[in-house]
């Protein structure tokens, strides 16, 4: 399993700013993991699936300006 700061710094490769890439991530993984379950970002174990599902949303949108 990655972390989640593993895939803040793959977000931020892709171009995104940090700290708004962070607030959105955070955002998603509280819908999908439940606020009271959250750890640090460095500690936040991520299944594949979870990993994989986030980054594949930022690649796609970060295609898509790409192409505007």
């Amino acid at each position: 399993m990655r972390t989640a700061l593993n895939l803040l710094n793959k977000i931020v490769d892709l171009g995104y700013d940090q700290q708004k890439a962070l607030i959105r991530i955070d955002k998603i993984l509280d819908k999908k993991l439940g606020i009271e379950y959250r750890k640090p970002l460095s500690d936040e174990k991520l299944s594949d699936i979870i990993y994989n599902d986030i980054l594949g949303f930022f690649q796609e949108e970060a295609r898509k300006n790409q192409d505007d």
